[in-house]
């Protein structure tokens, strides 16, 4: 193959092509389990958790709120970040080392495509299927909220809609954060499991911890957790809602100092960027 058929059909190109793209969505379109996992936490999670409230309602109205009470939005919001993280690491994890795993690494490389546009192609691809099933699942969420409330109480917070788009954009953040972070991660330590395991510790008892309390000396490492980040950025329609790990059961408060916005951009930006640099890295210099 010589470099003029290689420039004809882009293939050394570092850029990923549209027909690359659609060839990871299909890769992991194929992965039952992961899809599994995926759909079970992103669309089911949030509509058993509002069919139960409804019957519950509906069994007993004194007793039980309306499925679409303003709590029960903030609590599945809650939960769809916390879990959405972990299901968005699973599969940036599985992106990022399907092809070692499934023995076609080599293959790929001797075809002459560009390594980096190689692990490129999983951003665009699996942020598709992921954004897309946690859209439905919120879209569930927002609905319920909107036409399956009692009257609204005196004081009480109702989230408007321009509230539920602030909560989309801040869940979409957070999938983002957890593909693009367990994706670098996978491809830097060639397996999947173990980067799971890490991404899952870091969300659910550090982040926690580290949120409810100060450690002298250290506030400003605490503040590089893109937790912390994220807990500051957290719309506030969601401060009710049931956390998991550490504290779990009540709303989860910031104990730190805030953050000025350039300081949360630079952190988050961070931790999507260099992971992404350390896994394309890692893909371009892989032996073969």
């Amino acid at each position: 193959m010589t470099q003029h058929s290689l420039a004809a059909d882009r293939r050394g190109s570092w850029l990923p092509t549209l027909p690359l793209i659609g060839a990871k969505v299909l890769e992991l379109r194929k992965r039952r389990t992961p899809m599994i996992v995926l759909v079970a936490f992103t669309v089911v999670l949030p509509v058993l958790y509002y069919g139960v409230r409804l019957l519950l309602h509906l069994s007993n109205p004194s007793q039980y709120e309306a499925a679409g009470a303003t709590d029960a939005f903030a609590t599945a919001g809650t939960l769809m970040d916390e879990f959405g993280f972990i299901i968005a690491v699973t599969l940036g994890a599985t992106a990022g080392t399907s092809d070692l795993t499934d023995g076609m690494f080599r293959h790929l490389v001797i075809t002459g495509r560009s390594r980096l546009a190689l692990y490129l192609a999983r951003i665009p691809a699996g942020l598709a299927i992921l954004c897309s099933m946690a859209a439905v699942g919120f879209a569930v969420t927002c609905l319920v909220t909107a036409f399956a409330h009692n009257p609204t109480p005196a004081g009480a917070v109702v989230p408007s809609p321009g509230d539920m788009t602030d909560v989309g954009l801040w869940l979409e953040l957070d999938l983002i954060i957890g593909f693009t972070v367990g994706l670098g991660l996978g491809s830097l330590m060639g397996q999947r499991t173990v980067p799971i395991i890490l991404l899952i510790l870091l969300e659910i008892p550090i982040t926690p911890i580290l949120a409810d309390h100060k450690l002298p000396g250290f506030i400003n490492g605490e503040r590089l957790v893109v937790g912390i980040a994220m807990d500051q950025l957290k719309p506030a329609v969601l401060s009710g809602g049931t956390t998991v790990g550490p504290g779990g059961g009540g709303p989860r408060s910031l104990h730190l100092p805030l953050m000025p916005g350039w300081f949360l951009a630079a952190v988050i930006g961070g931790w999507i960027i260099g992971w992404s640099v350390l896994g394309a890295w890692k893909m371009c210099t892989r032996d073969t």
